[in-house]
Order: C-alpha cells, then structure tokens, then sequence
C-alpha cells in the first residue's frame, strides 16, 4: 500500500500523521471565502441585443482593469421587458475590439423585472478588461443589466 510504517502503524502514529497534514493548511486556504472586490460595478451596465432576432450586441465594457489573481464568481443579470423571450449574455476579456468570451449564460425568461445570480467562478487574467454582449430571440434591441462579482 505504499505506507512509510514498517509495521502496523498505532493510533499515535496515525493521530500525528493526520495532524501533520492539516498543519500544512493555512487557515486561508481552508476558509478561502471571497470578499467583493472594489472594482464590482454597484448599478451595472447594460449590453443591448441586436436589432436583429438571435444576434450579438456590441460588447460593452463592465470593468476597466480587474487586478491581479481575481475570480468572477458570479453575475447578476436584470432585464425589464414584459414578454417571453430567450437570451443570452456573454461576458470575456480583453481589450476593445479584441474580446474573448469565457462564459456564457443562457436564458430563457418570461414575465416582467426578470433579476437572477449565475455563479460562474472563473479565474480571471491579471490587469484584464471584463465585458459583455446580449442577444435574444427578439429584434427590438433589449437592454440588460449586467453586474459581475468579482473576489
């Protein structure tokens, strides 16, 4: 089995190897719970979808530079509109112009002041830009309410 006791190992010896290994976390390790960063938007920001049914919106900037060693833990989305529709909101990194999508939610909704938490818990690259786009099944260019949390 691969055990470093020449014999059977006794109570102690399993007591002080259990106690060696939890020893070796730190307490920030164990109950690493994010806090909300300071560069989480407070109002949000609003991608439109596109004029057309079930095509992208522009990419529209959510937070300049998001820090070193930060995570997207999750977004909150909010949509106003009062008809059944599916959408889909697509958050990336990088510069203007240059975007890459690394998640995606999609929906699909119905009713009026739809308000929703999507964890995502993404490793986010250090100093990056963080955006997102819209698109719905709808050609009235709906504004959405995007607020990432990042820790």
């Amino acid at each position: 089995m691969g055990s470093s006791w020449s014999s059977s190992p006794t109570p102690a010896d399993i007591w002080a190897a259990g106690a060696r290994t939890l020893t070796e976390f730190s307490a920030e390790e164990i109950f690493d719970l994010p806090i909300i960063d300071s560069r989480t938007p407070s109002g949000g920001t609003g991608p439109t979808s596109s004029a057309a049914a079930d095509a992208w919106g522009s990419w529209v900037e959510l937070v300049a530079d998001v820090g070193a060693s930060k995570r997207l833990i999750g977004t909150t989305i909010r949509s106003d509109h009062s008809i059944g529709y599916h959408f889909e909101i697509e958050l990336g990194e990088g510069v203007s112009g240059s975007e890459a999508a690394i998640a995606r939610i999609p929906t699909v909704k119905s009713g009026l002041h739809i308000h929703e938490y999507y964890q995502i818990w993404k490793a986010l690259g250090d100093n990056i830009r963080l955006s997102a786009r819209a698109r719905d099944s709808s050609s009235l260019g709906r504004v959405f309410h995007v607020v990432p949390q990042i820790a």
